[in-house]
Formats: C-alpha cells, structure tokens, sequence
C-alpha cells in the first residue's frame, strides 16, 4: 500500500497534466479556427459552429477527473485508515480544478470570439471597401468604414452621389463582429470590474459597506461607459443609442445591488 505522501503526489501530478492537456487542447483548437477561417473565405459563423463542436471534445477531459477520483483515487486513499480523514481535502482539489477549468473556457471563448472578429473584420475592411469609383467620372470614393450599410456618397470630383451596396460580409460586421472585438479591447476593464465583486462576494452580508459597493459602481460604469464609446468608434450609428444603452446599464446596477446587497427584488 502506497504511504499517503505518495498518494497525493501522484494525485497532484494526475491533476496538473489534465489542466495541461485542456489547456493544449484549448491551444490547438484556436490554431485550428484560425486557419480555417482564411480556408473558409472568411466565413466566420461556419467556423464558430466548428468550433462548438471543439469545445464538446474538449470537455470530455473534465468528467475524467471526477471519474479517476471516484474509481481509483479516493478508494486508495480511504484504504489506508488514515484518522485525519486528509481524503476528504484531497476530494475537494477535483471540484476545484473543474470550477477552475469551467472558468478558463469562459474566459478562452469570448478572448476567441474576439480574436477571430478581428482577423474576420481586418480581411473584410481590405476587400469590401477597396476600389469602389464613381460612375460618373471613375474616381475613387473613400467608403465611410464606421457605416454596415448602403451608403450615399458624393463623389469629390464630379459632385455626383453614388449608392455604396455592401457585401454580405461587410454588413455582418455591423453585428456581433463589433462586440466582439471591443469586449476584448475592455477585458482589463472587466476584469477589475469583476475582481471587486468577488471581494464583495466573499463578505458578509453585513460588511457589504456603501465603500465596497461605491468601489464595484465606479468599476463597473468605467467598464461600460468605455465598452459603448470604444463600439461607437467602429459603428458610428450606435452613438444614437449611448445614452439609452447607459441608462439601461444604470437600472441593470440598481437592480442588482438591491438583490446582492439589500435582498430586495425588482426594484430599480
């Protein structure tokens, strides 16, 4: 019988190539979503599906943990008669590395959806916007590179308007291709924004302070307040929307810290 030194040394290295082995796979994934986006012409959504299909094998790795724990592991370890119980620490590193490695995909999915946002938006803007003259006098119009839809211009040399189509690509920008791309510009934001609510949320309910909460508001408004106005410059016709959309966000706050910090519902 393996002392229990052993024992949890093997189940400590067990645990560590499994967060490798995810996180290589997670690697190879994006390699491969990439250069399937260039060997799709750039059909974005085509590989999003792909990459669906990508996250489902790669979380099979995660029931893996549990079941090595339950079948192998913990029956070695209950058999020494050990009186300190250390099993029932060793169980609790499975949940932890499971939360840690649901936490990562979270995490590795949205840093994705912006990468390949902007690798999509970068090849579409160099194609789509390229070489459009006039039809009047063959000069070149520069296309307003903010705008996802048909555009009216009037050409500097002859004062003629000319009707701008975009492809199909060129409009999906308009979509969530722009999110996606300033939600990865701002994750530094996020991320503070979401470290002061775990610090919250690790308090007591009684030491939820109005510092704490003055700490998370201020944190949270930068977040979105930069979120909108990054999407504005890259999608001109959501400035009409920025006052409506924080406002939104102030009633979503309100709301929130009545139900974490006051235990009150629906109420703004």
């Amino acid at each position: 019988m393996e002392a229990k030194e052993q024992l949890i040394q093997r189940w400590d290295s067990f645990l560590l190539k499994m967060k490798q082995r995810y996180l290589e796979s997670l690697d190879q994934a994006k390699e491969a979503c990439l250069s399937q986006l260039e060997e799709t012409d750039y059909d974005y959504y085509t590989v999003m599906r792909s990459w669906g299909g990508m996250v489902a094998q790669v979380q099979l790795l995660i029931p893996k943990i549990d079941e090595t724990w339950e079948e192998k592991v913990e029956p070695q370890m209950e058999a020494l008669n050990s009186s300190d119980y250390f099993y029932l620490d060793e169980g609790k590193k499975t949940s932890e590395l499971t939360d840690e490695l649901h936490m990562i995909m979270m995490r590795f999915h949205k840093t994705l959806e912006g990468e390949l946002s902007q690798k999509y938006y970068n090849h579409v803007m160099e194609v789509s916007t390229k070489n459009f003259n006039c039809s009047q006098c063959s000069a070149p119009i520069t296309i307003q590179k903010n705008v996802f839809r048909a555009q009216y211009l009037t050409c500097q040399s002859c004062n003629s308007v000319n009707t701008f189509e975009p492809d199909t690509k060129f409009m999906q920008i308009g979509g969530t291709i722009i999110d996606n791309i300033v939600a990865l510009k701002c994750v530094p934001l996020k991320d503070e924004m979401e470290k002061i609510y775990d610090e919250i949320h690790q308090l007591r309910r009684e030491n939820h302070t109005d510092e704490v909460w003055a700490a998370y508001k201020t944190a949270y408004f930068m977040y979105w307040e930069t979120f909108f106005k990054e999407r504005i410059l890259l999608k001109s016709d959501t400035e009409e929307r920025y006052e409506a959309d924080m406002e939104r966000k102030k009633v979503e706050f309100v709301e929130f810290e009545n139900t974490q910090r006051h235990n009150k519902y629906g109420e703004a």
